[in-house]
């Protein structure tokens, strides 16, 4: 019976005379992540129609634009005529058999067209009660049969299904978001995406505490949030080399700070190499010792580069009801070894200094051994 799908967004309709930009990238992300289940996508008056083939996947359509940014919500529906009649019939098909009641919610993009919406509902209502012999209930009705009146065409529905809301990945450009195995950081990619920036991932590994099994759980949670943008690009990185100097030189109280330092240092190499705008990181203030506002300076102040924090705010409880809801917390919890955590103090520094901090690495190559982790690192692409 369908044969369409009528796309609505919500934030990119504020974006006033920028808003044919945010439209077209929606369009295009729709149209990638469809591939062949369409006839056409275009844009009209204040929403996105893609039109069916014959023999579409029903389920699979509904989970791909489920996962789309920046669409708000979306329906199959039938596109039809102006004919008052042709809605008329459409209407009544639309309704199913054991409703008990229901409502009519019209809208009229085309204000030519010779009913208002306020009419068009009297009339539909009038006609599906008249056959129905059920009552409206415009506050809590079983059933909305949904009506869009556009320049050349009706758009008939009953059913709007969620979908993630945001901006299309691409139009916010690139961030570099370090991933590590844990729950915090693909939580924190994943509303960047939202935000409508394109994810580069970069994972720092320790090949002695490291298995081949961390590895893959790494690279399974980059595939899993993959789905919300068509490609994405993995960093590994060695972190054994810089992790045995600092061991060697710097007491261990403040290991895990310079860790993370040499960490947004070469990350802000890649964002470099990328062309990137930002970096991004999983945390959120005191949750563990380098999280400590005192320490967060410390450890943003070794770039110079633009630092986002999307979770900043979160109690651990908000991250893993995100990251059960994005399916990457299954993975998250599975054992796996944190080359953050290598070598460091019982009771770690919660208070740094970042100019104490500076002084200790400079007994370590800082250039040396970034340029020797950027050199020996491996990328992985994924397109879906």
């Amino acid at each position: 019976m369908f044969n369409s799908i009528v796309v609505h967004y919500g934030e990119i309709g504020t974006k006033g005379k920028n808003r044919s930009f945010f439209e077209k990238k929606l369009v295009e992300n729709i149209k990638w992540n469809l591939k062949n289940e369409f006839v056409s996508v275009k844009r009209l008056y204040g929403r996105i129609v893609i039109d069916l083939k014959e023999n579409y996947n029903k389920e699979l359509l509904k989970e791909k634009l489920s996962n789309i940014f920046g669409i708000a919500n979306f329906s199959f529906a039938v596109k039809s005529s102006l004919d008052m009649e042709e809605i008329k019939k459409t209407s009544l098909s639309l309704v199913p058999e054991k409703t008990s009641s229901f409502r009519v919610n019209s809208s009229r993009a085309n204000k030519n067209f010779q009913y208002s919406s306020f009419d068009l509902n009297n009339l539909i209502g009038k006609h599906i009660q008249d056959n129905k012999k059920i009552e409206v209930d415009l506050e809590n009705a079983e059933t909305t049969i949904y009506i869009e009146i556009t320049e050349n065409n009706s758009f008939i529905y009953n059913e709007k299904i969620k979908s993630l809301g945001g901006l299309p990945v691409g139009v916010s450009g690139k961030v570099i978001s370090l991933i590590s195995g844990g729950i915090d950081s693909p939580v924190s990619s994943f509303y960047m995406m939202k935000r409508g920036c394109s994810v580069i991932y970069a994972h720092f590994y320790n090949s002695s505490i490291n298995t081949k099994q961390s590895m893959e759980k790494v690279i399974d949670l980059v595939n899993v949030l993959s789905k919300y943008q068509f490609k994405t690009k993995l960093y590994l990185v060695p972190f054994e080399n810089i992790q045995k100097e600092i061991i060697k030189e710097v007491n261990s109280r403040y290991r895990m700070i310079i860790y993370k330092r040499f960490m947004l240092m070469i990350a802000e190499k890649i964002l470099e190499n990328e062309n990137a705008q930002a970096v991004v990181t999983g945390e959120n203030v005191a949750q563990v010792a380098s999280q400590t506002t005192s320490n967060l300076n410390t450890i943003y102040k070794a770039t110079k580069s633009l630092i986002l924090a999307p979770l900043i705010g979160f109690d651990k409880d908000e991250i893993i009801q995100v990251a059960k809801k994005i399916k990457t917390f299954e993975l998250s919890i599975l054992p796996y070894e944190d080359c953050c955590s290598f070598m460091i103090a019982e009771h770690p520094a919660t208070k740094s200094d970042p100019e104490e901090v500076e002084k200790l690495e400079l007994k370590l190559n800082k250039k040396q051994l970034i340029e020797e982790a950027i050199k020996k690192s491996v990328t992985k692409k994924i397109i879906n």
